[in-house]
This record gives structure tokens, C-alpha cells and sequence, in this order.
């Protein structure tokens, strides 16, 4: 019973001092988050919305951006392919995706060719096109001749594919 309370029993309030301090410890270290430094494509001019990147000029820059947003970010020149500004792009400012889109191939007011195809048969018309839209996406369209207002998929030909 003594020994309960002799020198076992200090060992034992130095071990829980020690790991008390040690937790102290570890809780004070700030958790830091992961992040890399990259090497990005950034604009070397202001590019105002629906402008190439590409055609304006291109750099490139180090930033270190945190792992849960490097998706947020372009990182190489051929994420740019095939899209323009949707916003004002600063120069030497890294570019996030959700500032691009992609080019319009068909214009609002420009004319553009209607096709309709089933069973083998294909009608083409004439239409002026009432938004801009890129390839894939539906757009509204003035039939030319009856005035109709029909929708349709933009082809990459910039023609509008009416489904049947």
C-alpha cells in the first residue's frame, strides 16, 4: 500500500504531465493545408469578354495555390483551346476556368442553315439565329421563309440541327 504512494506514483504524474504538454503541443501547431506552387498561363494584356486568350498573348507565372482549388485554375495553355473571355482577364492574373467559355459559333442576327433530318429524308432551310451560342448548345432560330421560331442544336458547321 506504500507503494502506492512512493516513487510509482510520481512516475506516473511525470507521465501525465508529459503527455499533457506533448497534447498542448500538438494542439498549438496550426494545421497548415496543402498547396503547390504552379507555373501558369497568365494574360499579358487586358482581354475583355468574348476575345481568344490565345490571340491576345499569353505568360506565364509562378502561384502557389492550395490543393482543393487547383481545379479552379487553368494550369496549361491546352486548357485554352477553343475558348474565349466570359469575363475581363487582368494581365499577370492567373485565369480560373469559370472565367472562359466556350467561342460562339453562331452569332445573333447571323444568318444560319437550318436542317432537319429523319428516315433518310433532309430539309434545309434558312434562319437568323436569335442568340449566340457555341456548337452543342441549343439556340433559338426565325425561320427565314414562315417566320417560326424554332430550337435547334448548333453543329460545330455552325448550322443549326432541328430534332425531328
Amino acid at each position: 500500500m506504500d507503494n502506492a504512494r512512493g516513487p510509482g506514483r510520481i512516475l506516473v504524474i511525470l507521465y501525465a504531465a508529459a503527455v499533457a504538454l506533448a497534447a498542448m503541443f500538438i494542439l498549438s501547431v496550426p494545421v497548415r493545408a496543402f498547396s503547390a506552387e504552379l507555373d501558369m498561363p497568365v494574360p499579358t494584356v487586358v482581354v475583355y469578354p468574348g476575345q481568344n486568350v490565345f490571340e491576345r498573348g499569353l505568360d506565364r507565372k509562378a502561384y502557389v495555390v492550395k490543393d482543393e482549388k487547383l481545379g479552379l485554375y487553368v494550369a496549361d495553355e491546352s486548357m485554352l483551346e477553343g475558348r474565349v473571355a466570359r469575363r475581363t482577364l487582368l494581365p499577370g492574373r492567373p485565369i480560373l476556368l469559370s472565367d472562359l467559355k466556350l467561342a460562339d459559333v453562331v452569332s445573333a442576327g447571323a444568318a444560319v442553315t437550318l436542317v432537319y433530318e429523319a428516315d433518310g429524308l433532309m430539309i434545309t432551310g434558312l434562319g437568323t439565329a436569335l442568340q449566340s451560342a457555341p456548337a452543342g448548345e441549343l439556340v433559338r432560330v426565325r425561320n427565314a421563309d414562315s417566320g417560326v421560331i424554332v430550337s435547334g442544336v448548333v453543329a460545330p458547321d455552325g448550322s443549326v440541327r432541328i430534332p425531328g
